[in-house]
């Protein structure tokens, strides 16, 4: 598919934006080789009173059963040392959210740039249709560079909300229609596998007084799991939870009824 250079140009934009926000969150044992690596995804979000990195809730589950089994994994968000077990302000498995508290003094060496929601959350809603862009770590393509520093390969697409319910967006990808948020990088064939990019950010474009702009509105939860078979076979589903669940403390709203439609 043949798309605007104008738009290619946005899109671009957009895409390196979401590599400086989207960050590895990953775990190892220390010593006496890092032993082997496994991982997700995070981002950072500014709120007044604290910075919440948020990722999801199966993900700190693997890391929290990782830790029980070994007393010296070590926790990393890019090259900075993290301990969202000591840090952790809420989860919630019903909605597969977790949310800890980072330092902003280590946003650097994480190499992070938080959502800035201060004075704009929560989000605003998004509908059927919506321009997304999506973004993670792969945890197949992890790799070692040297002792307690590590390579980690973004995945990324642009793409829209196909559904869209009270808690969570669906959006379908496509190789036909959706295209890569980095160039550099092939398009991955239907079926491929997400696993690591759970907790990575998703943002929603949305037109604001004649500007684009972007705006949080969910992260990666579900995607493929390396097969496409049945009636899969020609689209992936990724799954997206939203963000608006999220107090500005880092606590977890959830509904009082106990039950919510996916």
């Amino acid at each position: 598919m043949k798309y605007p250079e104008a738009g290619m140009q946005a899109a671009a934009t957009v895409s390196a934006y979401m590599l400086k926000v989207a960050r590895p969150l990953f775990w190892h044992i220390g010593v006496p080789n890092d032993g082997p690596l496994r991982g997700a995804s995070t981002f950072v979000m500014q709120f007044e009173a604290r910075y919440i990195a948020v990722t999801a809730d199966h993900v700190i589950a693997q890391y929290l059963d990782a830790r029980a089994a070994d007393d010296r994994t070590i926790c990393q968000i890019g090259e900075c040392q993290a301990w969202p077990d000591g840090t952790l302000i809420a989860r919630s498995a019903k909605l597969d959210i977790a949310t800890f508290e980072i330092d902003p003094a280590n946003l650097p060496e994480m190499g992070a740039v938080p959502f800035d929601c201060r004075k704009g959350w929560p989000p605003p809603e998004v509908n059927d249709g919506d321009p997304l862009t999506l973004a993670g770590y792969l945890d197949t393509r992890r790799n070692k560079i040297r002792r307690g520093h590590y390579e980690h390969e973004a995945w990324g697409a642009h793409g829209i909300a196909d559904a869209v319910s009270p808690r969570e967006i669906v959006t379908v990808y496509d190789p036909q229609t959706t295209f890569a948020a980095n160039d550099s990088v092939a398009k991955p064939p239907l079926g491929f596998n997400t696993s690591g990019c759970s907790g990575g950010p998703v943002v929603v474009l949305k037109l604001v007084n004649g500007l684009m702009r972007c705006f949080p509105a969910g992260f990666i939860y579900k995607g493929p799991g390396g097969k496409a078979e049945g009636e899969f076979a020609t689209f992936d589903r990724i799954h997206i939870r939203k963000l608006h669940f999220i107090q500005p403390d880092g606590t977890i709203g959830e509904s009082d009824s106990g039950w919510l439609p996916t």
